[in-house]
């Protein structure tokens, strides 16, 4: 979780401004963003730095509560199906909380459990960019990949 000194819809507005990435996300970019956030609409791009070698993927976005939560999936059944959600709680400060989570599914599912603990750091790091995007409108020395 990451508390935001932003309203919600200032959060939305960076995290669904999907062709900006690149400028403030620490592995994922996207080509371009879909013309409505609805459910069903694809967004292709690819991750690059982290631990994982560079790849292109395409993310489904399977549910969408605009201002909310925007939950999208990639990968596949028959390897790893990632599901990854974003929630955004409005709080009696002004401030959101900012809570970032993925689920596995498929064939190949428990060959993340080692590695769960890293992702869960990942999404910490990934937190404190979209923080600094918003809070700041840069991006977050946080982005940079680690030695």
């Amino acid at each position: 979780m990451t508390r935001i000194s932003a309203p919600v819809e200032d959060v939305w507005r960076v995290l669904v401004a999907f062709d900006q990435y690149a400028r403030w996300h620490p592995v994922l970019s996207f080509d371009a963003k879909p013309e409505q956030v609805v459910a069903g609409a694809e967004i292709r791009g690819r991750v690059s730095g982290g631990d994982a070698a560079e790849q292109d993927v395409t993310m489904r976005i399977v549910d969408v509560e605009a201002p909310r939560r925007l939950v999208w999936e990639g990968g596949s059944l028959d390897a790893i199906l990632g599901r990854h959600s974003f929630v955004l709680a409005s709080q009696p400060d002004g401030t959101t909380e900012f809570t970032d989570s993925e689920e596995f599914f498929g064939a190949a599912a428990a060959e993340l459990v080692p590695a769960l603990d890293r992702l869960t750091k990942e999404y910490s790091r990934n937190g404190a960019a979209l923080r600094a995007r918003v809070e700041n409108g840069e991006p977050s020395p946080a982005t940079a990949t680690p030695p």
